[in-house]
């Protein structure tokens, strides 16, 4: 996801020196604009995942699953950047930005904007203990699902000159 460059606060910070529901809730309780992106090590490779912030408010999420360039959006991509902070290999960026920049974020990439109403409370409950490799497995699924041919899948993933005989 393309975002918009901004003040680093933490930078390739390892994800197990960070204690990100700590850190989670000190940006909401500092009415912090701006994102903090994920980069894990996660259930079938690279992972990252991005929580954009509005004076304390999140107001969208992506998910990406660099090695299909599977993108999740919005509420559904929430869980997913919670549950990749228990990954056991990652690093964390918190960027620093003005409102109106967070807000140019989701107007690039509507699709990112989330309707929940996160509170400190809820970081509480969405940050588990471990990592949970059923949150890929799920959205793989379902994606693979879409794609019913091998051909249209061998196109979706850009190798169209791959001829499926049978």
């Amino acid at each position: 996801m393309e975002l918009v460059k901004g003040k680093p606060l933490l930078q390739g910070r390892k994800l197990k020196e960070v204690r990100f529901k700590d850190q989670i809730i000190e940006l909401i309780n500092q009415k912090f604009s701006g994102y903090v992106c994920l980069t894990i090590e996660g259930f079938e490779g690279v992972e990252e995942g991005t929580l954009i912030f509005r004076v304390g408010n999140i107001i969208a999420s992506a998910y990406e699953y660099l090695k299909y360039g599977i993108i999740v959006n919005g509420d559904a991509a929430i869980q997913q950047v919670f549950n990749a902070s228990a990954a056991d290999y990652g690093v964390v960026d918190i960027i620093e930005l003005g409102a109106t920049e967070a807000e140019l974020i989701i107007a690039v990439h509507p699709k990112t904007r989330t309707k929940l109403d996160i509170k400190t409370n809820d970081v509480k409950k969405l940050v588990p203990n471990s990592f949970n490799p059923n949150f890929a497995k799920k959205t793989l699924q379902v994606v693979m699902k879409q794609y019913s041919s091998s051909s249209e899948l061998f196109k979706k993933f850009g190798f169209s000159e791959i001829k499926v005989e049978g």
